[in-house]
């Protein structure tokens, strides 16, 4: 026995299904990078990778404690080396920083190797970031800004490339 079919459900049920499923040419993308997603449809990350580093917890000073005290001890470490930069005489300046320099380059200190590269130390604003000025003084260079002004009057090269031992040391040049 067959059951009589009514038109009008039968369309109501064809409409419903079209209109309920997710229509093909919609993009969806992973919340961790912003990337295409490709593959399954319920499928929410674009790598395996994106997927673990979504459920990690934020490591910034915002969101972690213990990432804003190394920061604050970072920050305040090139600021006490500031200091110690600035308290000794002009002529002696160089002097001190090559003492730093050597330390870096030996790998004997990571942090200070760290601070004499930093990109924040070095391009700092001058009216948001005088708290990382000695004195909180624009005249004044940060560590960072005086290493970079040291580096290129003797080695006539990027901090980075002399802090992490990428050229020679220039002996006819560097103060003794």
């Amino acid at each position: 026995m067959e059951m009589p079919i009514d038109q009008e459900d039968f369309d109501n049920e064809i409409f419903e299904t079209l209109t309920s499923t997710k229509s093909q040419d919609e993009k969806r993308y992973c919340p961790q990078c912003n990337n295409i997603v490709v593959g399954r449809a319920n499928k929410k990350f674009c790598t395996s990778n994106c997927r673990k580093r979504h459920s990690e917890p934020k490591r910034n000073s915002q969101e972690s404690r213990t990432k804003w005290r190394e920061n604050a001890e970072f920050f305040d470490r090139a600021l006490r080396l500031a200091e110690d930069l600035y308290s000794k005489p002009p002529a002696e300046r160089d002097d001190y920083m090559k003492v730093l320099i050597d330390i870096a380059r030996e790998g004997k200190d990571a942090r200070l190797r760290d601070i004499l590269t930093n990109y924040r130390l070095l391009h700092i604003h001058p009216f948001n970031d005088r708290h990382l000025l000695h004195r909180r003084n624009p005249e004044y260079f940060t560590i960072t800004q005086y290493a970079f002004h040291y580096c290129y009057k003797y080695w006539k090269a990027h901090p980075k490339l002399v802090v992490y031992n990428r050229i020679d040391h220039p002996i006819d040049r560097v103060p003794k």
